[in-house]
């Protein structure tokens, strides 16, 4: 039987969703990590494999580390990738998964029962819910803390806890057996992903004092030729306001291709963007 490796299992995990997600996924990972998550799980189950390896090579990039990463259920492209991988309950078996990746690949597996459980041997942590109520699932039944009491208990590997986690109910699943918890409207749908992921942070076993790490949540883009350091998130528009531009008196390129004025307050700029900004001298 082997022993999973706990240093290495997550305490928190962000769960992307490009279509609740506030910034691009690379900016959100980045924010999130800044703020405590530990590992960023891309779970786009509609895109192409294209799509979906750009949009993971992206986030590689944004958290710096492809051990934070791991793909739903595509063990290929995590391999092709170096990612860990997480499985969903009715795909891969994870013995073959371990046999593609190797053994010190992180390696997750999606479970609602404790039966489910107990056929996850050779994973290195195991996904349980959904624990609370949520909207993306509002027709099946939460399991409830007793549910993933019971899977905690027949679990070979730690467990964490999906479903409606909050700040406020982190607390809980910790008390019900849980090692830590896998987050996904929470911080995706935040206006400041990093500080979300903080408040839930606090919640987990010897983190009360955790803090964002403000360093990892600042891009860099260049103006005009110019190196230039911001905030995560911030707008086209929030950058002219900063800077004193009316914008009706500027034409603003955006990696070459002129951006409508129409879309300067839902813009959010990216590390490497490159940004030319005309400015016209009002007057009459």
């Amino acid at each position: 039987m082997s022993v999973p490796d706990v240093a290495r299992v997550p305490r928190l995990m962000l769960v992307t969703d490009r279509l609740r997600s506030s910034l691009p996924l690379a900016d959100l990972a980045r924010s999130a990590v800044a703020g405590g998550v530990d590992l960023v799980q891309v779970r786009e189950k509609d895109l192409a494999v294209d799509d979906l390896r750009r949009i993971v090579a992206s986030i590689v990039e944004a958290v710096g580390d492809p051990a934070r990463v791991s793909v739903n259920g595509d063990v290929g492209l995590a391999k092709g990738l170096g990612t860990g991988v997480h499985l969903p309950e009715e795909g891969a078996a994870v013995r073959q998964a371990r046999q593609l990746l190797g053994s010190t690949v992180l390696i997750g597996r999606s479970v609602h029962s404790p039966e489910s459980a107990r056929q996850s041997e050779g994973a290195d942590y195991l996904i349980a819910g959904h624990v609370f109520a949520t909207a993306s699932k509002p027709d099946r039944p939460p399991i409830g803390l007793e549910g993933l009491r019971r899977i905690v208990e027949a679990a070979p590997c730690p467990v964490l806890a999906i479903g409606g986690i909050t700040a406020t109910n982190a607390g809980s699943v910790i008390g019900a057996g849980a090692y830590g918890a896998a987050v996904v409207s929470a911080i995706n749908g935040a206006v400041d992903p990093a500080e979300a992921a903080c408040a839930i942070r606090r919640q987990l076993p010897g983190n009360k004092e955790f803090t964002v790490d403000a360093t990892a949540t600042k891009i860099e883009v260049t103006i005009n030729g110019k190196a230039v350091g911001m905030d995560a998130g911030t707008t086209v528009q929030h950058f002219l306001e900063s800077k004193g531009y009316q914008d009706r008196l500027v034409v603003v390129e955006l990696n070459e291709a002129i951006l409508p004025r129409a879309s300067y307050p839902s813009t959010m700029l990216s590390t490497g963007d490159r940004v030319e900004i005309v400015h016209f001298v009002g007057g009459g």
